[in-house]
């Protein structure tokens, strides 16, 4: 079979990696900041500063953590029709998320995103088949910021019966979030975990103490655990892809220690946010050539310490879907692909993942579709070689009569877009790509039936957030 290979490390350099990176957590080690872990560190032989809330890990503790963590992760939907795993089995895809503002696609002007903006959104994910599992796209600004997250997950599952992923950050909203969860799944979240955690560590070398309590109660409930390091180049990493990636990996390492000390056999992904700053003004880069490489890195370090891996891909940081979109987008989402990932974070967002997009969400499934296609084992043998037909059309004939090319062209040998513009010219004069991916967005939106949660399940989540708000008066 032939396929598209890439390798960037060589295995010398995953261990100079790996060397360099167990330097940092054994020399400097990380910030937990919870007294809650000291025990737990403390006892399994780190060397723990009580005081200062810091820890450093030896490479026989990480080893022995890294040893629990599941090889397989199940991302359950809110309908089981939905269901998918992170595997084997070849990569699945999720939106991006915690976007600020929505665009409209149309003016090309931009507003602060909504509770009814996150609905479509939603809604959106759920019709486009080639979004696997989600993640809560837009930060709304009208709901009340105390219950933000708990809003989020509501609106998500009234308008998607896929997986669910995004953030709890404060410890006593987790049993409600998780009381939450279990209402909608409709059983226990270790039967059918339909929500996962995305916990985003501080860079450089810390740990969000609220967060980190709050995932692992989620953890401890049946949640999978989506570790995202986000040092950036430049600014909270050093100013170099090399030092990035190792900062990354150590953060992540020391997540994987914190989660399965208290969370033994809880289930993990390695998940890189791991990009670059633009350095005049410090803003998150989520489409340059340096985000590539940081994923290849980072996707290959993973694979070498066993885990299964997530990659930020197909984003941009252009502010509209023009040729820098595509253009970047197609650049990361390669690299991600060739380095073996088996989740692509690659859906929705725009401006260097502030701003959702209709049109664009549309537009990345050409992007994906494209990248599975180029990606695509392809036999090397006599029936895909058709040199019977190279001998008998001969000099100076064409294959369009011949049977190989009906029966080739219907089985998918040239690759169909859905919407990237392929006929003739005269076909697409007055109708730019946008506007044809939103009109077919909102035409997913307005015939995509999600049926509504029970009446019952809303009553009780609408009580477990009132309840959740008068406990913070």
């Amino acid at each position: 079979m032939a396929r598209p290979r890439l390798q960037y490390l060589s295995e010398p350099e995953q261990q100079f990696v790996h060397e360099q990176t167990l330097r940092v957590l054994a020399e400097v080690g990380v910030a937990n900041n919870t007294p809650t872990l000291t025990a737990l560190l403390t006892e399994a032989g780190a060397a723990v500063d009580a005081e200062r809330l810091t820890v450093k890990l030896p490479w026989e503790l990480i080893e022995r953590c890294l040893k629990t963590v599941p090889g397989e992760v199940l991302l359950a939907g809110r309908d089981p029709a939905y269901d998918c795993r992170v595997s084997d089995d070849g990569m699945i895809y999720t939106s991006d998320g915690a976007a600020t503002y929505m665009m409209d696609d149309l003016t090309g002007e931009r507003h602060e995103g909504t509770q009814a903006d996150l609905a479509q959104m939603m809604r959106l994910y759920d019709a486009v088949p080639e979004i696997d599992f989600t993640w809560a796209t837009i930060t709304p600004g009208d709901v009340d910021p105390r219950v933000g997250n708990l809003e989020m997950a509501r609106i998500s599952f009234e308008n998607s019966r896929k997986h669910l992923q995004d953030e709890v950050r404060h410890p006593e909203q987790a049993p409600v979030m998780i009381e939450m969860l279990e209402a909608i799944a409709g059983a226990s979240l270790k039967v059918r975990p339909i929500w996962s955690a995305t916990n985003c560590t501080i860079a450089p070398l810390q740990h969000d103490a609220e967060m980190t309590e709050a995932h692992i109660l989620m953890a401890k409930a049946g949640c999978p655990i989506f570790v995202l390091p986000m040092p950036q180049m430049g600014t909270t990493g050093p100013m170099s892809v090399l030092g990035t990636c190792i900062l990354n990996m150590a953060e992540l390492l020391s997540a994987v220690v914190l989660f399965q000390l208290a969370a033994p056999g809880c289930a993990m992904v390695s998940a890189v946010g791991s990009a670059v700053a633009e350095m005049r003004s410090g803003l998150y880069l989520s489409g340059a050539p340096e985000d590539g490489l940081i994923n290849l890195a980072c996707i290959e370090m993973s694979k070498f310490y066993g885990l299964r891996s997530q990659g930020s891909a197909v984003s941009c940081d252009a502010k509209a879907c023009d040729l820098q979109a595509g253009a970047e987008g197609m650049l990361t989402g390669l690299a991600t692909a060739l380095a073996g990932a088996d989740v692509m974070l690659a859906f929705g967002l725009m401006d260097s993942a502030q701003t959702a997009s209709l049109a664009k969400t549309v537009l990345d499934a050409d992007t994906v579709n494209a990248i599975e296609r180029f990606l695509r084992d392809d036999p090397v043998d006599e029936a895909q070689a058709l040199v019977d037909d190279i001998l008998e059309v001969g000099i100076g004939g064409h294959f369009l009569a011949r049977k190989s090319t009906r029966r080739m062209y219907r089985a998918g040998a040239l690759w169909q877009p859905a919407l990237w513009h392929r006929a003739s010219f005269e076909h697409y004069v007055g109708t730019p790509l946008v506007k044809d991916a939103w009109d077919r967005a909102q035409a997913l939106i307005e015939t995509n039936d999600v049926p509504p949660l029970p009446d019952d399940v809303r009553r009780h989540i609408s009580e477990l957030i009132a309840g959740y708000l008068r406990g913070r008066e």
